[in-house]
């Protein structure tokens, strides 16, 4: 199984991916101003919001914004709404289905974050819920060896078997992380094929965390929905930083 998780890096990226979900330009760039990142551009439309920048320690990375229900327009939280619960499955070929709404427009978004860097340069990437479920997705559209490091925070069930076969390097360098009996995270709860990555999971739970297989998560329960909100997942993630720093 994995070594202890580094909490003092997974503190500062569900800090960011808390503030890629402000829906005003300035203010989410100051906010990442303020996290230590230099922001390279932002990207938003009508499904998606993301914000391309350099961390700390130099990195490229792509944060990629979640279903925006309480920010945004009612337009962005209709779109993204039907993107989050649309999850049937698509065949995109050779065996691999990924889910519809997480796929639908996200090319995109990566080719943008792409071009803002140098050539070859690596690039890093994590997102909260839908985020984290388009996290997933890429290795479709960057090349693996260019892939550095995902982090993906309590996605829904981004793809088949066959997706994590095919992309298994890419998948034994990202991060999935699921918090509490999060439902949105088990989501599809009638999956199609569409399932979490084979493991290890980092699981927050109690106030405490463990690695866990898919198979060994006790799943997601409907009065649970607040384990899903990024801010309790934030001070799950500042308390074990501090108590367990990396």
């Amino acid at each position: 199984m994995n070594s202890d998780p580094n909490f003092s890096s997974l503190l500062a990226s569900i800090a960011r991916c808390d503030a890629v979900y402000e829906p005003d330009d300035q203010i989410a760039r100051h906010r990442f101003s303020q996290l230590g990142s230099t922001v390279l551009g932002r990207y938003c439309d009508a499904g998606h919001q993301a914000i391309a920048h350099r961390d700390p320690d130099g990195w490229a990375t792509l944060t990629i914004c979640g279903t925006r229900v309480s920010e945004g327009s009612l337009r962005e939280h209709a779109v993204d709404l039907f993107e989050d619960v649309d999850f049937s499955p698509r065949d995109i070929g050779n065996g691999v289905q990924v889910a519809a709404g997480a796929i639908d427009g996200l090319g995109s978004v990566y080719s943008w974050a792409v071009a803002l860097l140098q050539d070859q340069e690596l690039i890093r990437v994590e997102g909260h819920s839908l985020g984290g479920q388009r996290t997933h997705l890429a290795p479709l559209f960057v090349p693996i060896s260019r892939l550095d490091r995902a982090i993906a925070w309590e996605p829904p069930k981004a793809a088949n078997d066959t997706f994590y076969q095919t992309y298994a390097p890419a998948i034994a360098r990202t991060i999935t992380i699921l918090n509490g009996a999060d439902p949105w995270a088990a989501w599809p709860w009638i999956s199609g094929g569409l399932v979490h990555p084979p493991g290890p999971i980092l699981w927050l739970h109690n106030a405490n965390w463990s690695w866990i297989t898919r198979e060994s998560w006790p799943g997601g329960e409907m009065l649970s929905a607040s384990d899903h909100d990024v801010s309790q997942i934030l001070l799950s993630v500042q308390h074990l930083s501090a108590a367990l720093p990396g």
